[in-house]
């Protein structure tokens, strides 16, 4: 059984929605291919999801790019030739991104022995239960208003540590990474944008893998209409993406992260009696 027009634009919205929401795409994913009656996602299907919220992390993070690589480039014109401010905080936003990406490259070359865990429910509910956990945790912590100009690089360490679990399916890589930079203090509305910008790499990342997975088995006896509703999934992971990115963006600083905490524990509950059922 394969998606149709319908199931693959479901799909692709689920997709996105998951992505940025702190929930594990990856595990949702599973669950709907499961629920849809496949057995794994078409490589593919997973190129275009993958570069649909790609492209949908990179467009919402854009401004926050262009400004980091203005101030690369203006940081290395002498002082006095300088007709404008150096953009100082910019260039503490690109430390503290090298810094988070260190664990995250890393995970990376654990990700194809990662994905095996995706082959079984019960882990997967385990690995739900442990990310409502690490949502759940923050608020036992008092808040604060840190950045880059202020946070060490050890925190910078842990906060890309959260995010390169991302690479367990069941795990959200952006919730970690947030909520690992709550408990250091951060303050929410740029600890999101920068948790935006390390999850586009990691992204990023998977894409390469899903390239190199369709070099390996080529694209030979998929028809053109299966071609197209993969790029509709695709399409619709990238619109999903964006809109979700302006959604938290306008209400991250009112809202926590326990409600999705609670929204994991349903859905590890749920995956768990799939996993009975079986």
């Amino acid at each position: 059984m394969d998606l149709n027009w319908f199931t693959g634009i479901l799909f692709g919205i689920v997709s996105g929605v998951t992505e940025i929401f702190p929930v594990s795409s990856p595990a949702h994913r599973i669950l709907m291919l499961k629920l849809f009656g496949m057995s794994s996602e078409p490589e593919l299907l997973q190129f275009m999801i993958d570069l649909g919220i790609t492209g949908a992390l990179y467009y919402g993070c854009q401004n926050h790019i262009i400004r980091i690589i203005r101030a690369k480039r203006l940081s290395r014109v002498p002082k006095r030739h300088r007709k404008r401010p150096l953009d100082t905080n910019s260039l503490n936003d690109l430390s503290l991104l090298k810094t988070m990406l260190i664990p995250v490259i890393l995970s990376l070359f654990l990700y194809e022995k990662a994905q095996t865990l995706g082959g079984s429910m019960l882990l997967i509910a385990i690995f739900m239960l442990i990310n409502g956990v690490i949502l759940y945790l923050p608020q036992f912590f008092p808040g604060a208003n840190r950045d880059a100009r202020t946070m060490s690089r050890v925190q910078g360490l842990l906060i890309g540590l959260g995010g390169s679990l991302s690479v367990v399916p069941g795990i959200s890589g952006i919730g970690s990474a947030f909520s690992v930079g709550a408990v250091c203090g951060v303050d929410k509305g740029y600890g999101f944008n920068m948790v935006l910008l390390l999850d586009m790499f990691v992204c990023a990342g998977l894409v390469l893998f899903d390239v190199l997975a369709l070099v390996g088995v080529g694209l030979g006896g998929i028809g053109f209409g299966t071609v197209l509703v993969y790029l509709l999934a695709g399409i619709a992971a990238f619109i999903a993406t964006t809109l979700t990115i302006k959604l938290l963006r306008g209400i991250i600083s009112e809202i926590s992260f326990t409600v999705f905490g609670l929204y994991c524990w349903g859905v590890a509950l749920f995956t768990f009696i799939m996993n009975l059922l079986a």
